[in-house]
């Protein structure tokens, strides 16, 4: 009899008590438990409602959970919300930010890595499904710390229409520097008066040197086991980068639209410039903006010097867990930036917007489907990321002043511009770079 009531407390205390989870280390999670968790972005206009849909797919499978997702600003903006959030105790669970800021974001203290916590809850998560190169980017002396979500390389868009008409074949996208001014100079003679253009943004500068093979800050390009503590831009292959790009438009070949992503998008889509470099991730926008017009679209790699032998390295953004909340949000924060990554996200993702999936797998659905074959321009961004050799410099550098660091750079283009030295130029960043750094290595130490 006392074993039969002991048996009826035991099932009735069970039916009680919350269910607990041990997860690996020991950790006690409720994992059906109800919870909130905020994310915070910096994706704008149509692809506010891309990443609704996705986060709204992820709660239909994961009921429990709620996410208040937030369209926060731009990259810096949204950076500057989460530290000033962090410091008074209520940072989002997941926050997205640009690559750049990986270094910063690793030594600030405000972050949880992505493989830490996986291995907290016993997840597993295929970093081999995913794209080498996106996935070394935010990969730091051994450790992921964030999750790839929007990842793109810079491509070259050509107006075919513009360029059958001035003579060029146009299902062969120039490729290196000479043969950019060499396709210039003919669209010029046909009447183009400004034919190429690409907004000012040092991202081009960085990915031209990634191109020659060579780093862009020191000490294995900023990931070695030492800080990083002087940039090496300012070389021969900076100069050479530059040589071409300024030359272009001090021969008036190249259309100056200043900073942003609008007015060498617009300059492109009312047939001004017929040759621009932009994001892999304005495919849709690009194609339709032409379309509109009855021209038809080519893409193409970014162009190199010949014999340069070099790859390049991704661009974006990814996704960040910050510290300090309980083991039931972190769990849900864990689940959600793995589902954003998973290959029906990455679709959704890549359609909507032409930012390459970062995993292996959501390429061969897309293959197999026949989406590239219907949609040739989508896979210029991967066949460059694929043909580009994994090294340290195609893994991209790491600075923990990297957007200073841009800012830098675009001002001194405007210098040169000018009529400023190149060299002269370029050799004033790198001694103000330095001097940041440096300073920034002694806060961090």
């Amino acid at each position: 009899m006392k074993r039969a009531k002991m048996i009826v407390m035991i099932l009735l205390v069970t039916m009680v008590l919350p269910l607990a989870v041990f997860a690996g280390g020991g950790v006690e999670v409720d994992e059906d438990a109800t919870v909130e968790i905020e994310f915070w972005h910096a994706m704008s206009g149509a692809r506010i409602e891309l990443i609704q849909g996705i986060v709204d797919k992820f709660m239909m499978e994961n009921p429990n959970i709620k996410v208040d997702v937030q369209y926060t600003g731009s990259y810096n903006d949204t950076l500057n919300k989460v530290k000033s959030a962090s410091k008074a105790g209520n940072a989002p669970d997941v926050f997205h930010s640009y690559e750049i800021g990986t270094l910063g974001l690793i030594n600030s203290g405000i972050i949880s890595p992505v493989d830490v916590i996986a291995e907290k809850f016993d997840r597993e998560i295929p970093w081999d499904d995913f794209f080498t190169p996106v996935q070394s980017y935010y990969k730091y002396q051994g450790d992921h710390y964030s999750m790839p979500f929007n990842s793109s390389t810079p491509l070259i868009y050509y107006n075919k229409t513009f360029f059958e008409k001035a003579g060029l074949d146009p299902d062969k996208p120039p490729k290196t520097y000479e043969e950019i001014r060499a396709a210039a100079v003919k669209l010029q003679a046909a009447g183009y008066a400004t034919p190429v253009t690409w907004n000012l943004h040092s991202w081009y500068f960085e990915e031209m040197i990634c191109l020659q093979d060579k780093p862009f800050v020191n000490n294995d390009n900023g990931r070695g086991e030492a800080l990083p503590t002087a940039v090496v831009f300012n070389g021969d292959a900076g100069q050479k980068v530059l040589e071409w790009w300024v030359g272009m438009e001090q021969d008036g070949l190249f259309l100056d639209v200043g900073p942003g992503w609008s007015n060498h998008r617009a300059a492109f889509g009312s047939g001004e410039a017929a040759i621009i470099m932009s994001s892999s991730s304005d495919v849709n926008l690009l194609t339709a903006s032409l379309a509109e017009k009855g021209w038809e679209m080519g893409t193409g790699y970014i162009p190199r010097p010949d014999g340069a032998t070099g790859g390049v390295a991704i661009g974006g953004g990814s996704l960040w867990m910050s510290n300090n909340h309980t083991n039931e949000e972190e769990l849900a924060a864990l689940k959600l930036i793995t589902y954003i990554s998973e290959d029906e996200s990455q679709i959704a993702w890549h359609k909507g917007t032409g930012y390459f999936p970062v995993r292996k797998t959501a390429m061969d659905q897309l293959t197999k489907e026949g989406w590239f074959d219907e949609n040739p321009n989508y896979l210029t961004a991967f066949n460059q990321l694929l043909d580009s050799p994994e090294s340290l410099n195609t893994a991209g550098g790491l600075i923990g002043i990297f957007p200073e660091v841009r800012a830098l750079v675009e001002s001194a283009i405007q210098e040169m511009y000018a009529g400023k030295p190149i060299k002269e130029a370029l050799d004033e960043v790198a001694e103000k770079a330095n001097e940041s750094m440096m300073e920034w290595n002694e806060i961090i130490q």
